[in-house]
């Protein structure tokens, strides 16, 4: 004996659909009747068949397609409750057999435990999604931030390594490179790159590298301005190297380094001469 005529169990879905659609500012009135009516007649047919079976076995499944639709909508406990409790009421009215209403009774009871439980069980893993998804979007935007400052300090770094290490032509085939601060191996290779592109371009025959503003004047320090003077010579330019102080030239004997071919001259102006002299020119007063 089936728990409802087809009448009555028609009705029964229609009542509890208009019921749940119109409940103000929940999830069941976001989606809408028709999402409504699927999850009651999927309900409605569970309990007839768990009911006939003796079981609960068809619960589960509709119970977990029902929360898995409405709880993106902000489905709510108070949603759950008053879902149960309109099934449980509206069946008891229709039913006058008591051991059709006990298994009502106790079919409800259950329904509204695995409905609970499945609830907090999906909220809590989406609340967990969300918190991962938040937490991703957080850090690409943080990684996207530190891309452009990145960008943007890498520009600045060229502007200053640029503005640090000037090439200036002060006559036609003769440059001049003031050097300050520590010169080490980074700076020289820069040094060394932008040097041979300028004496290229150029055409240059001599390049002065003024190191009065290097406060340490080393082995390391020596053994690049050679390697630089080197790479310049097989591009056909001489090296002058001008502001050597005493103490950098104390340096230099006692740690026995040897400069080589290169030129050196106590100031810019002495180095500028030679300079003059090699292109068969010379400082006139006018």
């Amino acid at each position: 004996m089936t728990l409802l005529e087809p009448l009555v169990r028609t009705e029964l879905v229609e009542e509890l659909t208009r019921r749940l659609a119109k409940r103000r500012m929940s999830a069941f009135s976001m989606l809408g009747e028709d999402s409504c009516r699927v999850h009651v007649e999927a309900a409605v047919d569970a309990l007839e068949r768990d009911i006939e079976a003796g079981k609960h076995d068809a619960m589960r499944p509709a119970v977990t397609a029902f929360v898995s639709t409405f709880l993106p909508e902000q489905l709510g406990y108070t949603d759950l409750r008053f879902f149960t409790r309109l099934l449980r009421e509206r069946l008891l009215e229709r039913l006058a057999n008591h051991a059709q209403r006990d298994a009502v009774e106790q079919w409800c009871y259950e329904h509204l435990a695995v409905s609970t439980t499945h609830f907090m069980t999906q909220r809590d893993g989406m609340i967990q999604r969300q918190a991962e998804q938040r937490d991703i979007e957080r850090y690409e935007s943080q990684i996207a931030e530190l891309r452009v400052a990145l960008d943007d300090k890498t520009q600045l770094l060229e502007l200053i390594r640029q503005a640090s290490t000037p090439v200036t032509t002060v006559v036609s085939g003769i440059l001049v490179v003031p050097l300050v601060g520590i010169f080490d191996r980074v700076r020289a290779e820069f040094l060394t790159e932008r040097l041979l592109d300028e004496v290229g371009r150029v055409r240059a025959r001599v390049a002065i590298l003024d190191i009065s503003g290097v406060p340490v004047f080393d082995t390391d320090a020596a053994q690049l301005i050679i390697r630089l003077a080197n790479s310049v010579r097989l591009l056909g330019a001489k090296v002058i190297l001008v502001g050597m102080s005493p103490g950098n030239a104390q340096t230099i004997v006692g740690l026995g380094i040897d400069l080589g071919e290169i030129i050196t001259c106590r100031a810019l102006q002495d180095g500028l001469r030679r300079a003059l002299a090699f292109e068969r020119m010379k400082i006139v007063a006018t």
